[in-house]
């Protein structure tokens, strides 16, 4: 019972992070490669405010978010919408190109040693019908199920979503009606960063975070997406859980040395069995 519970509020802070992956290939079809960096940049405007204003890091999450999703907007209006109506393959590269020129960046402003942000729960447990959990897990699992149910109401009851399901379902169509597609899929890419600096300021909280540490949360991402159905926003949070149950309980009976190769391996069956994904057809946006 230990180890589901650990495994699921894991799969909770899995989903935060990985939702903004999912919401930019659901509408843009785009496989974002520096979704990791946003992470990470997002972990260290927290720290950046952390340090300057001294209040809790989830609050000044909030901050860091919106100012993420400022600079993530003209990134996906002016460079990589144009480069989408050009090549549907080239983003890839692009997004692998922004990668490594903020993880350089992230490198030159903090150094490569780690960083974790000072909460008073950050550490803390408490018991619960007998199981240990700890708190920070159980904060950024509340936050992540927050964010998944606060995206799929916004993408599935609000004006602004109906044009973003019109966009991401044919594009030409969308701007024949009067739909501004690129103005709607720079704010998606805003909304997603945004996401993403919430996640990584949870990581931060529950773990630490580095320069280069958003490649292996770019890999736990795509997996959760991957196990939930490529873009679909409710199965992330089906396939993060299982991805952390997986992971835990793979753990504790291989050791957390194997841990990645638990991820790859996951991903990997998934692959193999349900390509699409586990929840694509009973879970779509």
């Amino acid at each position: 019972m230990q180890l589901i519970i650990d495994g699921l509020l894991t799969g909770g802070l899995y989903a935060a992070t990985a939702l903004g992956l999912s919401l930019v290939f659901g509408t843009l079809r785009m496989v974002n490669l520096a979704h990791g960096e946003l992470l990470m940049v997002g972990a260290y405007l927290t720290s950046v405010l952390v340090v300057a204003l001294g209040a809790d890091p989830l609050l000044l999450a909030i901050p860091a978010a919106i100012v993420l999703g400022a600079l993530a907007y003209p990134v996906q209006r002016f460079v990589l919408t144009p480069i989408m109506a050009r090549n549907a393959d080239a983003p890839v590269t692009a997004t692998f190109g922004i990668s490594v020129a903020v993880q350089s960046v992230l490198l030159l402003l903090f150094t490569s040693n780690p960083r974790s942000l000072p909460a008073p729960y950050a550490t803390a447990s408490v018991e619960v019908f007998g199981v240990t959990v700890r708190v920070a897990l159980l904060i950024a699992t509340a936050i992540g199920v927050a964010l998944v149910i606060g995206l799929h109401l916004l993408l599935t009851r609000t004006g602004f979503g109906n044009r973003v399901r019109a966009a991401a379902g044919d594009s030409v169509a969308a701007g024949l009606v009067g739909i501004d597609v690129n103005r709607t899929f720079a704010m998606v890419f805003a909304i997603a960063a945004a996401v993403a600096a919430i996640g990584g300021s949870l990581i931060a909280v529950t773990y630490s975070v580095s320069p280069s540490g958003g490649t292996s949360w770019l890999v736990i991402a795509f997996t959760v997406v991957v196990i939930g159905g490529l873009g679909s926003i409710r199965g992330t949070l089906a396939g993060a859980l299982i991805l952390g149950v997986v992971q835990t309980v793979g753990v504790a009976f291989v050791g957390a040395q194997y841990r990645d190769i638990i991820v790859f391996g996951l991903l990997v069956v998934i692959l193999l069995i349900r390509p699409q994904g586990l929840f694509t057809k009973a879970q779509r946006v």
